[in-house]
């Protein structure tokens, strides 16, 4: 089972700081970005959406 995925996407970087990260499929700027690949983890999020509290709720 995977536990990680990897998206491509365009990404522009302007003195260390990342300015812009558009899906590879829709970019949304002006077309100076660089395409890249970024890992995204699959699970993030699941524990605080699947907990209970103690009456099973």
């Amino acid at each position: 089972m995977k536990d990680t995925e990897r998206i491509p996407v365009y990404i522009r970087i302007v003195n260390g700081k990342t300015v812009c990260v558009c899906h590879a499929s829709h970019p949304m700027c002006d077309g100076r970005c660089e395409r890249d690949m970024v890992t995204r983890d699959i699970f993030r999020g699941w524990q605080s959406t699947m907990r209970r509290n103690r009456y099973g709720q």
